[in-house]
């Protein structure tokens, strides 16, 4: 049975009581962030049909972004070594806990899927203007940078045009 996720706050259960049953620990840390990535989680499964991180350019094709899809491939790795994911949505247990502090993640997926973004026909590649945060990593898509980054909350006027 498919039930049809109509709210971020309906999602925000779903991947609560997920993360519950699977043992993983969502960040109680910074419940803004928490928040924040929600949105983008239900923002992407209204946008795409699937909940790709909202920290990463998707490429609106599933077969392009299947790493994404949330909790993404990297987690698991992310979490073991550093005490959270790349966005921050799901830390370890020491974080959970306050016993280790939570910290930037490097990005772990290759710049070459990165920067796959692919039109709606599949054979061309988009020009887009891509922005990187100097301080995590970030990177984001479009003629403008958001006021602040996604990530880390680093200003925007230290993104570096890529």
């Amino acid at each position: 049975m498919t039930i049809k996720i109509k709210s971020a706050r309906a999602l925000g259960e779903v991947i609560k009581n997920n993360a519950r049953e699977k043992g993983y620990f969502l960040n109680n840390v910074d419940t803004e962030r928490v928040d924040f990535l929600i949105d983008g989680l239900f923002k992407n499964l209204d946008r795409y049909g699937y909940i790709s991180c909202p920290c990463r350019l998707s490429s609106g094709k599933y077969a392009g972004d299947e790493d994404l899809i949330c909790p993404c491939e990297y987690m698991e790795e992310d979490v073991k070594e550093f005490g959270a994911c790349f966005c921050g949505l799901y830390v370890s247990k020491e974080v959970s806990e306050g016993k280790k502090e939570f910290v930037p993640v490097r990005e772990r997926r290759s710049p070459k899927k990165t920067f796959a973004v692919i039109s709606q026909n599949g054979d061309k590649k988009i020009d887009a203007v891509v922005w990187r945060c100097p301080i995590c990593g970030y990177r984001a898509a479009g003629e403008k940078v958001t006021e602040k980054c996604r990530k880390c909350g680093a200003a925007a006027s230290v993104f570096e045009k890529m």
